[in-house]
């Protein structure tokens, strides 16, 4: 799991990565999926911004894209882009957690391989 936010040194920035790696492992699990270290198929790359709009009321948002690479070949097959998804105002650990599980819902459940076709009689 690879986490990470334009401001690296804030507590907040560091809350934000944490919560990623929870929350995503957790979302990917519930979904049929383990977690295999050095042996995954995959990985997962969150990317939090803090951006600022100077034309809108509410300048700062948070914008989040979550990225699923193929560990063999390094490419990308999949990913959920949220952009200014809550103010500055709004965050919290129950905004971040929310938003992460928005991003991942749409990534499918993993189906097992059956081990023998069925035979037709």
């Amino acid at each position: 799991m690879v986490s990470g936010m334009v401001d690296r040194r804030s507590s907040q920035a560091l809350v934000m990565k944490e919560l990623s790696k929870n929350v995503l492992t957790q979302e990917l699990s519930q979904r049929g999926y383990a977690s295999a270290g050095q042996e995954a198929k995959f990985y997962v790359v969150s990317k939090w911004r803090k951006e600022i709009n100077l034309s809108a009321a509410e300048a700062v948002r948070f914008s989040l894209i979550v990225e699923l690479y193929d560990t063999a070949n390094q490419s990308l097959f999949w990913r959920a882009e949220l952009p200014y998804i809550f103010n500055a105002m709004q965050w919290s650990d129950a905004r971040v957690s929310q938003t992460l599980r928005l991003a991942i819902q749409n990534f499918p459940v993993h189906m097992k391989k059956a081990s023998e076709l069925p035979t037709s009689d």
